[in-house]
């Protein structure tokens, strides 16, 4: 991948995975699971702005298929063309900043939602994640309440 095309996204727009129920043995000697582990260190260490794609990808461990490596690679394509990108932080007097959002029922497996959240001081991110709600929202409503529960917990720690 050293030599691979960057894309502007980690994702591509309107990307669908689905669950694969079957797994040929091709499929199987692909490395997505080492190549998940390391996208998942980057996301929650240095990378938030990878975070969706990681967690998304990582609903597919033990039923992966061709689509989701490619679209694991995408990340991969996503870091080589937003390598000189870092965390920065400056002096400044803006207090925390807190930013959160969910999408609702996104996931066309179970119908849950997605959360994401990122906490900001001094100009950069110090917290952030990204991940399927753990119940179904039955409105958009009910979603975003959730996720603003994630939100303030992580806000009160």
């Amino acid at each position: 991948m050293s030599e691979c095309k960057p894309v502007a996204t980690p994702v591509e727009p309107g990307t669908k995975l689905i669950k694969k129920q079957r797994q040929s043995n091709e499929e199987l000697r692909l490395p997505y699971r080492e190549l998940l582990g390391s996208l998942t260190y980057l996301s929650t260490t240095t990378r938030p702005d990878i975070s969706f794609a990681v967690s998304h990808l990582g609903q597919f461990n033990n039923c992966y298929g061709e689509d989701h490596w490619t679209a694991a690679k995408r990340v991969l394509r996503y870091l080589k063309g937003t390598v000189d990108l870092g965390l920065v932080y400056e002096p400044d007097s803006d207090p925390l900043t807190g930013f959160v959002d969910a999408d609702w029922g996104s996931c066309t497996e179970d119908r849950r939602s997605f959360t994401g959240y990122i906490f900001l001081l001094n100009g950069g991110p110090v917290s952030w994640d990204s991940r399927k709600q753990r119940t179904v929202a039955l409105s958009t409503t009910e979603a975003e309440y959730m996720a603003l529960s994630e939100g303030v917990k992580e806000a009160i720690y």
